[in-house]
């Protein structure tokens, strides 16, 4: 256990492990009548549960840039899914940053490429493994171009890429037993405090649960689910299934969820020594047809956007309510560090939040943006515009933004002036910037 005391705070190990594509409703702690998460579940049990914990934005890219630097991605039509991307992590400041200038040992390991060192996520770290092949013979090389071309632009490249992941389990094939090693390894030759973040691709489709680790599932399950996901990704994330085939991924899913919950179990066993604070959140969830799609493609329905989101180990057995956004996992971390930072965003330790938050994402020419509290939820997609009460209808299928008039325009002008303030900071920060160069 790292013991040292600065001024009321006593500095703590943090460990923050997201799961890529874990959506709220699939936890035992959030109410699935599933044993998914009996690790997670144990850890909300006596920890710091956020039950409306929001993604500030889908996929993986747009949700970890917001943890990870404490603002918004893929906020303006002038941003694209490449070198603009990068610069959206490298030109701020990462929390990685932020506590490595407090002093803590900085590790991570992400084998999403969405989350690797090719669009910054490195930024801070120390250490940081994502797996993508150096440039250092003829074979790295060629596959790091089809890497790039498959991630900018798809087409061939893509094909070639899911080819190559399905021989090797690379990426989001990569089971976590394939690399828990290293990350102890990392722990045993660096000093104390440290901050250790692990992305966890488990509950990422193709869902493939090791054999002996299956309960709802069965192993030509597996097998199957190629197929499904070949006609997801040629349909347009908008495939046909029967029920039959429904359930049959749903049943991976969980199985999977499972699997990936055991290195909680496992991490926490290992680092108990050490007393450390956990972070456990999902970046984004995951559709299985609720609206048409299966998948996580860039919408911001609750399948996707309501995530878990539990503090372990902090001393703190409290659920909250009230709605808090990912982005706000960056300030909040520092908080635990006692780390001077100057994240915009608050932090989830701070009582005096919001009743709303926002989450938002550009994609086919627009940007999509949603507003949500507690029990409602306004969506503006273009010039679409939608009002839910996710009490009274958690599917989202009674649009009664022209039965309440009133409540939509107080949902618009909450968006208006968060839009406002973020082109009033970017401003600002273009001025700054100019004014440092000169």
């Amino acid at each position: 256990m790292y013991c040292d005391v600065r001024g009321d705070h006593m500095t703590r190990n943090i460990v923050l492990i997201t799961y890529d594509s874990l959506r709220a409703d699939h936890c035992g702690f959030m109410g699935y009548d599933r044993e998914t998460t009996p690790a997670l579940d144990a850890m909300a049990s006596d920890g710091l549960v956020f039950e409306n914990a929001i993604a500030s934005g889908v996929p993986t890219i747009a949700s970890m840039t917001a943890v990870m630097t404490g603002e918004h991605s893929l906020a303006s039509p002038e941003i694209g899914f490449n070198t603009e991307q990068r610069e959206q992590v490298t030109s701020r400041r990462t929390i990685a940053e932020v506590l490595s200038n407090a002093g803590y040992s900085t590790g991570a390991l992400s084998p999403n490429p969405p989350a690797s060192s090719y669009f910054g996520f490195d930024s801070g770290f120390d250490w940081f493994e994502d797996f993508l092949a150096e440039d250092t013979g003829v074979v790295e090389r060629a596959w790091n171009r089809v890497f790039r071309n498959s991630i900018e632009g798809g087409g061939l490249s893509t094909y070639l890429r899911l080819f190559k992941n399905v021989v090797t389990k690379d990426e989001i094939l990569r089971p976590w037993s394939d690399f828990y090693d290293q990350i102890m390894a990392w722990r045993e030759r660096v000093e104390e405090p440290y901050f250790l973040w692990v992305l966890l691709l488990e509950p990422h489709h193709p869902w493939m649960p090791p054999s002996e680790t299956q309960r709802w599932s069965s192993r030509s399950d597996k097998y199957r689910a190629f197929q499904q996901y070949y006609e997801m990704f040629t349909n347009g994330w908008e495939p046909d299934f029967d029920d039959e085939t429904h359930d049959r991924l749903v049943n991976l899913y969980d199985d999977s969820i499972r699997y990936g919950d055991q290195f909680l179990d496992r991490l926490q066993s290992d680092l108990a020594a050490d007393d450390p604070v956990f972070v456990v959140h999902a970046d984004h969830g995951e559709e299985f047809g609720e609206h048409g799609r299966y998948g996580h493609q860039p919408y911001l329905t609750e399948e996707l956007i309501h995530v878990p989101l539990v503090v372990g180990n902090l001393g703190r057995d409290e659920r909250v309510s009230d709605p808090v956004g990912l982005r706000q996992l960056a300030p909040t971390i520092a908080d635990l560090a006692d780390a001077s930072q100057s994240f915009r965003a608050p932090s989830m330790l701070d009582d005096s939040g919001r009743p709303w938050v926002t989450s938002k994402v550009f994609a086919e020419g627009h940007r999509r943006a949603a507003v949500r509290t507690r029990s409602g939820k306004y969506l503006k997609d273009g010039d679409r515009e939608a009002l839910y009460d996710l009490g009274a209808d958690p599917g989202e299928q009674d649009n009664r933004v022209e039965e309440s008039p009133e409540g939509r325009d107080a949902f618009s002008d909450a968006l208006t002036r968060h839009v406002q303030m973020e082109t009033e900071t970017r401003a600002i920060r273009a001025a700054v910037e100019e004014v440092s160069d000169t």
